[in-house]
């Protein structure tokens, strides 16, 4: 009896220490989770900051409270630096601004983390600021804590289309051609730009429906640059295709008129690059998923895109008079 007692003791003492060793939240640390893409061809740049959290309820307890994933701004001080070598020509510092968040995800349904006191930090960029000739930094101090975050990027400062501007009329058919040859192509070239690796090309299709200005963007494979001159093909019979298929509300009365197409070419650092391909879904047995980030005591991407709009481009009368009538979308 006394050893059955002895092991009962031992084993409540055992399992007590436990509970105290496997404490499973550690002594907090500040991490600050930092989004930030530089884009030159707009004067208001945008970042947004957040921080990592830990506590005693569950994490999608704990994300629907706003101090949980937000600082207050006014405990951070936000800065940018256009730098030449590691020395700061110019310092500007970050303003911040409210942002009203959908409370609904993507499926509809409510999203886990608060919307409340959502902050973007911002600011606006005076005329030749940036230049892919400079390297330019951010730096967020925790003026409460004292932690200091801080990523340097390249930047991408321009970009144009080879031989191709909006006075360009695009055909993406021609009834004279044989009944294969009917539906054309568009191979839009340009060279590859200082800092760019990546290129994403967005058609934008714009047009009027019962008189109210509408669009429908149709995304091109991102295209990489392997060494040599860069370009990428709409194929008309898949262009003409996709339009129809976003215009198949088969109830829709009314009427609907060709206004004009833009180009819209979005261009990635290699940074960017890494970051996306690190972050694509994971389809392979193995399911665990490198970390990449490139902020400094923290967590995250601050790297830089250019995105440039070619506007007002038409498209040929055969294009438009497929539109009319055979494309059956009620277009006049």
């Amino acid at each position: 009896m006394n050893w059955i007692i002895f092991l009962f003791s031992f084993f409540v003492i055992l399992f007590t220490s436990c509970e105290t060793d496997f404490d499973v939240n550690a002594a907090w640390e500040e991490t600050t989770v930092v989004y930030g893409l530089l884009d030159p061809s707009n004067d208001t740049q945008y970042v947004r900051i957040n921080r990592a959290f830990l506590g005693e309820l569950g994490a999608k307890t704990m994300a629907q409270y706003s101090d949980s994933i937000n600082y207050n701004p006014n405990h951070l001080e936000v800065k940018i630096h256009k730098l030449i070598s590691s020395d700061t020509l110019v310092s500007l510092p970050f303003d911040t601004t409210s942002v009203i968040k959908d409370s609904l995800d993507i499926n509809g349904s409510p999203g886990i983390f608060s919307i409340e006191n959502h902050m973007i930090y911002t600011v606006v960029i005076p005329d030749n600021f940036f230049s892919n000739s400079f390297n330019y930094a951010i730096t967020i101090k925790n003026l409460i804590s004292g932690n200091n975050v801080s990523a340097n990027t390249e930047v991408i400062s321009s970009f144009s289309f080879k031989n191709f501007n909006s006075s360009y009329k695009i055909g993406f058919y021609n009834p004279n051609q044989p009944d294969t040859s009917k539906f054309l192509s568009k191979t839009i070239e340009w060279d590859k730009c200082i800092n760019g690796e990546i290129y994403q090309l967005d058609v934008v299709f714009n047009y009027l429906e019962n008189g109210i200005e509408k669009s429908i963007i149709w995304n091109q494979p991102l295209e990489f640059f392997e060494g040599s001159s860069m370009n990428s093909r709409i194929e008309g019979v898949k262009f003409l295709n996709y339009i129809s298929s976003k215009l198949n509300d088969i109830t829709f009365q009314g009427a609907r008129n060709f206004v004009d197409l833009d180009l819209i070419m979005t261009v990635g650092t290699e940074d960017l690059d890494t970051y996306l391909k690190v972050n694509e879904p994971i389809t392979g047995i193995v399911q665990q998923r490198p970390v990449f980030t490139n902020i400094t005591n923290g967590i995250g991407i601050f790297s830089s895109r250019y995105t440039y709009t070619l506007s007002q481009i038409d498209l040929t009368d055969f294009t438009k008079d497929y539109l009319i009538n055979d494309l059956d979308r009620n277009f006049q």
